[in-house]
């Protein structure tokens, strides 16, 4: 029996104990693509945000996360049991995963105190950054920050890259990515994905303009080391129908 791994959904950041950064992705096309996949008779292990829904089937694994730390664990897990159970034949890494999580938040009237009592010691920009980056007025985020804190300021931090860890830990596996831009021309489009997929050794990578899903026309660009493969994959089906061949030839 053939085995798949997806990913779906948005990954969830933390601000405090209850406001979080996330996106808008509603984890439809993994959770489309898991549902043909098992019809199809495959082993489907679906690593989802915790807020998309997922029908329970005897071939599925479901592992629920939250953040990008947390999918990026659960990957590194499925991949350390492949000795055991199997290598993946496939890995659609389909999730929308954050671009950046809190580091922590403060007030505006807290940090300009912080650095005008430090003003005697400032005598560049970059001293007046190394406060901010790391000051002495962080508001504790263990719980829910007041609401009525109207400075309240989050300084953002980046999440870790997931695609950069995935043929290291799945090297015999298919991998196939997404990337999408808004606005851009066709081919800056087909050449960012283009080196996505060369530094990151993907086989291939469905490329979309966000401008293009907002008209209803999810093109969904098969991009490989080379380029544009002259592939479209509009459809789940499509997507499946293209994996499916891969994957049994």
């Amino acid at each position: 029996m053939k085995r798949i791994l997806i990913t779906g959904g948005p990954t969830n950041e933390p601000i405090d104990e209850v406001m979080k950064i996330t996106n808008m992705s509603t984890g439809s096309l993994s959770t489309g693509l898991a549902r043909l996949f098992l019809k199809a008779g495959y082993k489907v292990t679906l690593v989802l945000n915790q807020g998309v829904k997922m029908e329970d089937d005897v071939n599925l694994k479901l592992v629920k996360v939250e953040t990008t730390d947390e999918m990026l664990s659960a990957l590194k897990e499925e991949s350390d049991k492949q000795d055991l159970e199997g290598k993946y034949d496939c890995l659609i890494h389909a999730a929308a995963v954050g671009d950046y999580k809190a580091d922590f938040s403060f007030l505006l009237e807290d940090m300009a105190e912080e650095i005008y009592e430090q003003f005697d010691n400032i005598k560049s920009a970059q001293d007046i950054l190394a406060i901010m980056e790391n000051p002495k007025c962080k508001v504790n985020d263990d719980t829910k920050i007041s609401s009525y804190q109207k400075n309240l300021t989050v300084k953002l931090g980046l999440t870790p890259k997931i695609i950069s860890n995935l043929r290291a830990w799945f090297k015999d596996s298919l991998l196939i990515g997404c990337k999408l831009l808004e606005n851009v021309s066709k081919d800056e489009l087909f050449a960012v994905a283009t080196r996505l997929a060369n530094k990151n050794y993907m086989d291939y990578i469905l490329a979309n303009d966000l401008a293009d899903l907002r008209k209803g026309l999810p093109a969904r660009y098969l991009i490989d080391k080379d380029g544009f493969t002259n592939i479209t994959l509009p459809e789940t089906r499509d997507i499946f129908n293209f994996v499916h061949e891969k994957v049994n030839q």
